[in-house]
């Protein structure tokens, strides 16, 4: 390889390999061995399903592409993906192009590896606002036209369960009509609360106020548990934009599923507030038993649920009221150790609202 034409491609921001028949490094540009924090002597001959390690070449979306170019002779791609040390899902795009001989033979195989991740997460951030748009629509509909003939529904019930002469036996199959007429009541409720927009007003929030109130209100639930909520509050903080209850409401719901995730097995769940940047930092960790990554990007979706009752819309709730703030979500999760959400506000700035010194406090 000329002088040059090596100095462009030690210059790319993708990785760069070059691949034998036996799937080992002959040789690798600048950017893939830095990345991997070795020397270029370390990752010649080392297999190509050894760079990553864990489950990068177990998790192809679809056939792996350097497999395909061996046999087919032809350029492949696949999507790969693998948890990192933090927890999050990457995914990377994979490109292979064969090299052949004079008879027309595949010596070798050039692959090329590009982090998708950002704009993974931008179509799933778009795909998700257009779902939203249309689930807001339908779930209006839906929730007041089944409203009115359940209202029927539990009002005969309630009348029924008036009478002095009703059998035992019919009055405990009318109580149950009552109480799944409520809990599906309680659903819609949800859904409509869900699909209109969120409290549009703007105030200086004191966050660690708003979490200590929160954990004073759920620490009763997690003692029977043998749960411990443990608060680490940066002094310092910046008070949020947004709206008291509705950021207790967001705490409410993580908490409450980080008991459900830590029920039976007990351990410590950490409130932490500091700043990120120039956001405001609101995250809960919890000692529970993960989430699978089958499953990771679909728990902020409206009405998926690991649990046999509920709505399935907390999560995504949690999502739109940050969101509608200007804020952002993210979710860190490893099997066997847990999982921390992490809520991304925007700062109140000094020409948002009045003076700061007007706490805001959750109804």
């Amino acid at each position: 390889m000329s002088t040059f034409l090596a100095a462009v491609v030690d210059g790319l921001e993708e990785d760069i390999l070059l691949l034998d028949r036996d799937g080992r490094v002959v040789d690798v540009n600048r950017t893939m061995y830095a990345r991997l924090g070795r020397t270029k002597e370390e990752v010649v001959g080392l297999h190509c399903s050894a760079l990553e390690g864990g489950d990068f070449c177990r998790r192809p979306r679809g056939r792996c592409p350097y497999q395909e170019t061996l046999a087919t002779g032809r350029k492949a791609e696949a999507v790969h993906s693998q948890v990192g040390p933090d927890g999050r899902v990457q995914f990377v795009r994979v490109y292979t192009y064969p090299l052949n001989d004079a008879a027309g033979h595949t010596t070798h195989v050039v692959e090329m590896r590009r982090d998708i991740t950002a704009r993974t997460f931008t179509e799933q951030r778009l795909q998700q606002a257009q779902k939203m748009a249309a689930i807001g629509e339908m779930s209006t509909y839906i929730a007041h036209e089944i409203r009115n003939p359940l209202f029927a529904i539990g009002g005969f019930a309630q009348a029924l369960l008036r009478r002095v002469d009703l059998a035992e036996e019919v009055r405990a199959k009318v109580s149950i009509i009552m109480e799944e007429s409520r809990r599906l009541d309680a659903i819609l409720r949800s859904i409509l609360n869900y699909a209109r927009p969120s409290d549009a007003r703007s105030e200086a929030v004191d966050v660690n106020l708003v979490v200590g109130e929160t954990v004073q209100l759920m620490t009763i639930g997690c003692e029977p548990e043998g749960i411990r909520l443990v608060t680490d509050l940066d002094p310092d903080v910046a008070r949020a934009k947004g709206v008291a209850e509705l950021l207790k409401q967001c705490l409410v719901n993580m908490l409450k599923n980080s008991m459900e995730a830590m029920a039976g097995r007990g351990g410590v769940i950490t409130v932490r507030t500091a700043m990120s940047g120039a956001m405001v930092l609101v995250q809960v960790r919890d000692q529970g038993g993960g989430i699978p990554e089958a499953i990771r990007d679909k728990i902020f979706n409206p009405f998926f649920s690991t649990k046999d009752t509920g709505s399935g819309l907390g999560l995504a709730m949690i999502r739109k009221i940050v969101e509608e703030a200007g804020g952002s979500v993210e979710l860190e999760s490893k099997v066997g150790h847990g999982t921390v959400v992490t809520l991304l506000l925007p700062p109140a700035l000094a020409v948002d609202s009045g003076p700061l010194d007007e706490t805001v406090r959750p109804a």
